[in-house]
């Protein structure tokens, strides 16, 4: 019971770190190998706004989630728009040297140690159902919920998802209609941020913050979405409860240094077997 308990909170988590990169993939396809040091780069934001400001860090997010949108979204528009016209593979290929990029300047800026954002609920637990559960989980996992049922209403009922789900479906079709398909992708990406900012927090302060740890959040995040169903809003609340329960079970199993190991075969087999995602569908 305890490790169930544990898992579907700290499943939460992974999936509120995982929203931006599914919302960006269901509407443009592209796999934002730069999400890792938006979350990291928004880690460190609020490091700043909290350390000069003496701002909680969830209270920095209202500085946090504008400072990133005004990063992504000329990123997108300037960037990243005008590749995809060449195919798949030069978007990829510049989310990975931006990637680069933020961690050189992350290195530069906090040099290599490990930095966490001060809170007390980083430190405090909550009792439930006999088991004390990190109060920094219970938080993300009432966000993650928030967050994912938020945007699936906005893609489903607001005039402007309509737009984005327009766009994702057929590009030409939605300039057809007047949409302006660069400008939805633009702010896609930049919602995309806006919505990783949650995460961003959640590391800083659960765990640690580091130039390069990037890399590790994204493979994680990856797997959440593969098995949530690629593209899937709802499916990434799935997919988090499910990598977190093999990590949990895989642990007590196994032993705790086996857990990366245990998730990331996942993803392997998952991909082989079913590359649309455990709840996704099959993609044109």
């Amino acid at each position: 019971m305890t490790q169930l308990i544990n898992a579907i909170f700290l499943g939460g988590l992974y999936a509120a770190v995982s929203l931006g990169l599914t919302l960006v993939f269901g509407v443009m396809r592209l796999v934002n190998l730069a999400h890792g040091e938006i979350l990291i780069g928004g880690g460190y934001l609020a490091l700043f706004f909290s350390g000069h400001l003496g701002l909680d860090p969830l209270v920095s997010l209202v500085l946090v989630v504008p400072a990133l949108m005004l990063i992504a979204y000329p990123v997108q528009r300037l960037l990243l728009n005008p590749l995809m016209a060449h195919g798949a593979e030069p978007p990829l290929v510049a989310t990975f040297g931006l990637s680069i990029i933020a961690q050189t300047l992350f290195l530069l800026a906090y040099t290599s140690n490990d930095r966490s954002l001060s809170a007390s609920y980083g430190l405090t637990g909550v009792n439930i159902l006999g088991t004390d559960v990190r109060a920094v989980l219970v938080i993300a996992f009432v966000g993650a919920i928030v967050l994912v049922a938020a945007t699936h209403l906005a893609l489903t009922r607001l005039r402007f998802g309509m737009a984005l789900r327009a766009a994702a479906e057929d590009p030409e079709a939605a300039v057809s209609l007047g949409i302006d398909v660069k400008h939805v992708y633009a702010l896609t990406f930049a919602i995309g941020a806006a919505v990783t900012a949650f995460g961003s927090v959640l590391i800083g302060v659960a765990f640690s913050l580091t130039p390069t740890a990037g890399l590790t959040w994204l493979l994680r995040a990856f797997t959440v979405i593969v098995l949530g169903g690629m593209g899937s809003i709802v499916g990434t609340l799935a997919g988090g409860m499910m990598i977190a329960f093999a990590e949990q079970y895989g642990a007590l199993a196994f032993g705790p240094q086996y857990r990366d190991l245990i998730v990331f075969s996942l993803l392997v087999i998952v991909l082989v077997i079913r590359p649309q995602g455990l709840l996704g569908k099959k993609l044109a």
